[in-house]
């Protein structure tokens, strides 16, 4: 696949050593038509993405495997004209021991529009046998999938779920009550797709920003937006040990009140006992990208570090380069042109200093260009992001980002 890949010099910010940014454009076995890259890491520093291609009215899910500096064939895991999938909220996989393991995505049902379902599948059985996490049956929203493996037999699913909404909108609470809002529940499953558990993690969480997951060195950490009867909508926290959720806890207090979703999730990275978590805010008016640290496995996180104060469009991701060296990537919209948008990335170190920041591509602003992504490679990284061409048509782009 062609590359358009923009080679722009690296920009230094006062850091103590020089980090100079490789671009080396990779081929991508995605075809045309082609969107929504999502790229894990293993156990083994095994790199996979997934993506969906679009044929006519149907969406298809495929994967490549990173294998001595190039994506392998892709393979194929399932698709449907069924399938529930937008520009936020799409199908994803997990991978364990260097093979892929598990694969998420979103099944309509009837009761309307925004009435779907998560579905998990196994490599077990070739996928040919799916299954649903959650068993309430309403015709309601499901979805914004995070997967973490938990065993050499188990896995964990995490998931926006607004059985409670009863269809009423993401508007939908009730004046002094929750019980109308959209909760955020996990369940864990084994390979053969039975449910050994599941759990209610927070009975109020933002409708539509995305779930993240990481394992931390005593338990699962999951990051998520919080949604308060006043509509502060911040960055929120719980983990899973000893078999029950912590209470939910804030990130900081960015103090973001609005009345509506922002589709803009927080990301989480771990690195030993060091979490790192990046979000989106546009508190007080002000859009802004933050990232903060944590010392203690995600317990508590320091005070955060603005990365980005002016036009942000968030679609964060995060990830340790290594113990003391971080990347975030997100978003940001041009100032010449309000359609287009840079897709960057900062590297700091474990005190918060900025090392250096690179624009990886230009991008369109629009929703069709989803979130990028990056993962964290041998001291390098892999970035993913959805181009456009100047017929609109989508196509996955990806770069090796060799770290000097």
């Amino acid at each position: 696949m062609r590359s358009k890949i923009l080679l722009l010099s690296f920009l230094l910010f006062g850091c103590s050593s020089e980090i100079r940014f490789d671009l080396k454009p990779l081929n991508t076995p995605a075809s045309n038509f082609s969107s929504l890259s999502r790229l894990y890491t293993d156990n083994t520093g095994t790199v996979f993405m997934s993506w969906v291609e679009q044929r006519n009215d149907s969406a298809h899910l495929y994967y490549s495997k990173f294998i001595e500096n190039e994506w392998i064939q892709k393979k194929y895991i399932s698709g449907s004209d069924s399938w529930f999938v937008n520009w936020a909220d799409f199908p994803s996989l997990i991978a364990k021991d260097g093979e892929v393991s598990n694969a998420h995505w979103l099944q309509k049902v009837p009761g309307g529009t925004y009435a779907y379902q998560v579905v998990v599948a196994s490599t077990t059985d070739n996928w040919v046998r799916n299954e649903t996490p959650h068993k309430d049956n309403t015709p309601t929203e499901h979805g914004f999938v995070s997967m973490i493996p938990i065993s050499d037999s188990t896995f964990m699913s995490i998931w926006l779920d607004g059985r409670n909404t009863g269809g009423h909108g993401h508007a939908s609470h009730s004046e002094g009550s929750l019980s109308t809002a959209m909760t955020l529940r996990s369940a864990i499953l084994n390979q053969d797709l039975e449910i050994k558990s599941q759990h209610l993690v927070d009975p109020s969480v933002c409708d539509c920003c995305g779930t993240a997951a990481v394992k931390t060195n005593d338990g699962y950490l999951v990051a998520y937006r919080n949604r308060t009867e006043n509509e502060v909508r911040d960055i929120y926290v719980s983990k899973f040990r000893n078999g029950e959720w912590s209470e939910p806890t804030i990130v900081h207090n960015d103090n973001w009140e609005i009345a509506a979703c922002p589709v803009n999730g927080p990301a989480l990275a771990s690195n030993n006992d060091n979490v790192a978590i990046a979000w989106y805010t546009g508190a007080n008016e002000a859009s802004k990208v933050k990232i903060a640290l944590s010392k203690n496995s995600g317990n508590s996180f320091e005070a955060p570090l603005v990365i980005d104060g002016a036009n942000s469009l968030g679609r964060v991701d995060v990830d340790f380069i290594e113990t003391d060296l971080i990347a975030v990537s997100w978003m940001k919209r041009s100032s010449e042109d309000r359609a287009k948008a840079d897709f960057e990335v900062i590297i700091i170190d474990d005190k918060m200093n900025v090392l250096t920041q690179k624009t990886i591509a230009k991008m369109s602003s629009s929703r069709k260009s989803g979130f990028p992504q990056i993962t964290a490679k041998n001291g390098n990284l892999i970035a993913s992001w959805t181009s456009l061409d100047n017929d609109e048509v989508e196509n996955i782009e990806t770069v090796l980002i060799q770290l000097n």
